[in-house]
């Protein structure tokens, strides 16, 4: 397929328009007057940027089809599910010229050095004797040597991409091209991270398409390779996950597992979106912890490493959540709806000739049939900017309409991913502001390396480690919040506190009082972008004061034991200097194997080799030696246990 592009402002903006003969005659000729992009076989044109910008917009050159990038990545594309994707991208555009007007464009990969995988809009095309301005167009920016890795494996770029990809759809379907988001959220999002209707929807519809690209995944060695890394994260995250918890639990841990987050929390995070939002885990609450930090116990409960499997998430806090909107749509992909087709005529938006008769089975996959019925719905009735409903509860309502006909399969389906009954009665949202209380804004930080000044949160999606943010809010406080949400219904208004029996005077004054101030948030600045170095940044810092703070309390034991020794300062300070470079040692060790699959007993490794070498240099003292080499194995041990 070789795919013609240009944006003519008139075509690519504007009011919705019914297409005619004579509009689509118009817009064929100019199409055939524009630059050819060829966007190969698989109606994806790979870009790659030049490194310069124009007019403030990145500049991109196409990439060589010929070239070894080029090659592995159509490879990819043609041996596994991506080209499903891509097809159902190009019926999408088709759907677009012949509703709105908008110019067919090909699927645009822009493969970089930044990290991770992002959906955006708008670049400069260099075409080597000209520029042209794509400043509407959307394309999928992934870093380059994900292409390199192997692609039979969980999240890989075949499902990486698709996920992007969601992203873009999605928003070409909004209301509007030119609605900026309208999140009071602070907190990154996570598959079991509350954030806010319009950010759960949005993530939770493209992460659903990496499910997607696994369920239909007709490459046996990807099918295996993703079963195989399920399996094998599922086994490495119960260790690291039971040495998280300990880690909160007993402070005089080393804190490995959190200092490691980074190295073990982004695979099970993959896998929570794939097994947990198959299995129902996703409406569950998550699990919580009871600590002396407040802090701690709400970076616990965001981290989401388990769940209260006897207590479900509220509607409000469902519907905030992206791994129940993943659920809903990763369950309903497995229902008969994709093979129930419509009349002939409901799919003629979605083909180049509307006067072409076809069999709507014979034309479409299964799966483009349950695409093509979610693009009609989701350009008619859901909008990507905030709602006091949830763009969820809008997809629904505008499903039933639409296709009355599936609606027990519909309703089913959400019965399975949140546990209740469908209602599309909603309370207005409740925001909470807390000035001046510093927050970590990343789930896989555990030291809040990443933070931003104050914290927001919903009311009615508050649990009680939100609640006791609030300075002045006791636990007990938050419970009686709780309790009575639960024993009257979700709060319409900040105001209802007032309402509240047995909270006490200081807890309701403390809610009133961070009533969400919107001219103080519009005053704030936002994180553009996650810092790495920060985030590796803290847990460092935690990790060296722990292993100086034991360093001088074993030093303190060790001298201690041989004060009765004549030894002379430069011995004493040799004893130092050796005991550090091996409680070093010791401490690199407990960071290897609480970030990776070794096992914990591998720290009497360098335990027996100090204490044969400590026999071997010194027997006058060894009893002593192996007395502190054992107190430095007792600490790492009771650390990775």
């Amino acid at each position: 397929m070789r795919i013609q592009i240009c944006t003519p402002s008139s075509l690519s903006s504007g009011p919705r328009m019914k297409s005619s003969a004579a509009n689509c005659l118009f817009a064929i000729l100019f199409l055939c007057t524009c630059v050819d992009l060829s966007a190969s076989e698989t109606g994806l044109v790979l870009l790659r940027p030049t490194g310069q910008r124009v007019d403030g917009l990145i500049e991109m050159e196409i990439i060589d089809s010929l070239s070894p990038l080029a090659v592995r990545m159509h490879e990819i594309v043609s041996k596994s599910v991506v080209k499903d994707f891509l097809d159902i991208h190009e019926i999408l555009q088709i759907y677009l010229f012949n509703t709105m007007g908008k110019s067919i464009e090909p699927a645009y990969l822009a493969l970089t050095q930044n990290q991770g995988g992002y959906a955006r809009k708008g670049f400069i095309l260099n075409l080597g004797d000209r520029h042209q301005r794509m400043e509407n167009s959307y394309y999928v920016d992934i870093i380059e040597s994900t292409v390199d890795r192997d692609y039979n494996s969980l999240m890989s770029i075949t499902q990486l991409y698709p996920h992007e990809l969601g992203h873009i759809m999605y928003r070409l379907l909004s209301s509007s091209d030119s609605i900026s988001e309208s999140s009071k959220n602070v907190d990154v999002h996570y598959f079991s991270v509350t954030t806010d209707y319009q950010i759960a929807f949005n993530e939770g519809f493209a992460e659903h398409l990496e499910n997607i690209a696994r369920l239909f995944e007709n490459n046996p060695k990807v099918v295996e390779g993703i079963i195989a890394d399920t399996t094998e994260i599922a086994r490495k995250s119960h260790k690291a996950i039971k040495g998280f918890t300990k880690d909160f639990e007993y402070p005089f841990r080393f804190g490995f597992y959190k200092m490691t987050m980074l190295a073990w929390y982004q695979t099970f995070e993959d896998y929570k979106r794939f097994v947990y939002a198959m299995n129902g885990t996703a409406k569950f609450a998550n699990a919580s912890i009871s600590t002396s930090s407040r802090q701690n116990n709400l970076i616990y409960r965001n981290a989401g490493v388990a769940f209260e499997k006897n207590e479900l998430r509220n509607k409000v806090q469902l519907l905030s959540t992206e791994g129940t909107v993943s659920a809903f749509f990763s369950l309903l992909s497995q229902t008969d709806l994709k093979e129930r087709y419509q009349p002939i005529s409901f799919y003629k938006a979605f083909v180049r000739d509307s006067s072409e008769s076809f069999v709507p089975d014979q034309k479409f996959t299964s799966l483009q049939n349950l695409f093509i019925k979610y693009f009609h719905v989701l350009d008619s009735y859901v909008q990507l900017e905030q709602t006091e409903k949830a763009q969820l509860i809008d997809f629904i309502d505008g499903y039933l309409i639409e296709f009355p006909e599936e609606a027990h399969v519909l309703l089913d389906v959400y019965r399975d991913a949140t546990g209740m009954d469908y209602s599309n009665a909603m309370p207005p949202p409740v925001w909470l502001l807390l000035k001046d209380q510093p927050h970590g804004v990343l789930a896989l930080d555990a030291y809040a390396g990443l933070t931003v000044s104050f914290y927001t949160f919903e009311l009615n999606a508050a649990e009680v480690e939100d609640l006791m943010m609030i300075k002045g809010v006791s636990e007990e406080d938050a419970e009686i919040i709780l309790a009575y949400r639960k024993e009257h219904g979700l709060l319409n208004h900040i105001n209802e506190v007032k309402n509240i029996e047995g909270l006490t005077a200081k807890g309701r004054q403390a809610v009133l009082s961070a009533q969400f101030d919107q001219d103080y948030f519009d005053k704030q600045e936002f994180l553009d972008g996650l810092s790495i170095k920060s985030v590796i940044r803290a847990p460092l810092k935690y990790l060296a004061a722990y292993t100086l703070i034991y360093f001088a309390i074993l030093m303190t034991i060790y001298l201690f034991l041989i004060n009765h020794i004549r030894l002379s300062r430069k011995k004493i300070m040799g004893h130092v200097t050796g005991y550090l470079i091996l409680w070093l040692i010791f401490v690199l060790f407990g960071l290897v194997i609480a970030a990776s699959s070794w096992h914990w007993a591998l720290v009497l490794i360098p335990a027996v080799a100090a204490i044969l070498l400590t026999g071997l240099i010194d027997k006058s003292m060894q009893r002593r030696r192996i007395l502190l080499v054992g107190m430095m194995t007792l600490i790492i041990l009771v650390s990775l246990v």
